[in-house]
């Protein structure tokens, strides 16, 4: 069976929710809130699109996606390609400054990329990647580190980012190898080693999905905090201050129809 039969294929779409189903063999299970990309026919000029969607739910070798772009002309049968990952966001030096739509990616390279009208099917790197950046290690080789201990330190500005063992990491890890200077996010700095002899380099960036919360180990030992909102986003427009009060720094959800002016609120 070739690669390109073994990739999962639209069987029905409806506005910008389309359903996917897996092949019989030989591909991949489908998995809740991983990314794929959906591959429809190639353009006039030969250029194939890759729009971008998130699995919603499963239900055996059928799975309910939502595509982040429109859906013009995704037809039954396009192949869909697993990247086997959630959706996530990427976190280091550069993020301050930027302005980013709802997937990262940044604002002013896509305009000057590709101009007032974005083709689908764009997806740039959050972080810059050819700025460079000072990172000063805070421990040496042999130190022994918890997940969400720092590393080094890398300032931008006013504000000096920490550069953390990644919260995923299970148990405490060996730093095998660390080094001073100035890099790219996506050079090596590090390397650490974790008690069943794994060992993976770490650069100045890191990603994290979206959907999932911080590991309750790191609560626990006080590493990382939950905060919580406690004051009052005042907007001065008495209807929403009055009857849909929300928090600052909560999250709100502002109901109503087609046409009802619901991103002049969010604005």
């Amino acid at each position: 069976m070739s690669e390109r039969a073994e990739l999962a294929r639209i069987v029905a779409v409806q506005e910008d929710i389309v359903t996917i189903e897996s092949p019989l063999e030989g591909g991949p299970p489908l998995v809740k809130n991983e990314v794929i990309y959906i591959l429809p026919q190639r353009l006039a000029d030969g250029r194939q699109e890759r729009l971008k969607a998130e699995v919603l739910r499963v239900k055996g070798r059928q799975a309910v996606a939502q595509v982040f772009e429109s859906t013009r002309a995704i037809g039954i049968g396009d192949p869909v390609e697993q990247s086997g990952q959630m959706l996530s966001v990427t976190l280091g030096p550069g993020l301050l400054g930027q302005v980013y739509d709802g997937l990262q990616n940044p604002l002013e390279g896509l305009a000057i990329g590709f101009g007032n009208f974005l083709p689908r099917g764009v997806d740039l790197p959050a972080l810059d990647p050819t700025a460079k950046w000072s990172f000063v290690p805070q421990v040496e080789t042999g130190a022994r580190l918890r997940p969400g201990d720092t590393l080094g330190t890398v300032q931008e500005g006013r504000f000096t980012h920490k550069i953390m063992v990644p919260f995923g990491e299970r148990d405490e890890v060996t730093v095998t190898w660390i080094q001073q200077g100035t890099f790219t996010v996506d050079v090596p700095v590090a390397r650490i080693k974790d008690a069943r002899g794994h060992e993976r380099s770490l650069t100045l960036a890191q990603e994290w999905p979206v959907r999932k919360a911080l590991p309750e180990q790191l609560l626990r030992r006080r590493t990382s905090q939950r905060l919580f909102p406690e004051e009052p986003l005042i907007t001065g427009q008495r209807l929403i201050d009055t009857f849909f009060p929300i928090a600052r720094g909560g999250t709100g959800c502002i109901p109503g129809p087609f046409g009802a002016a619901r991103p002049c609120c969010r604005a």
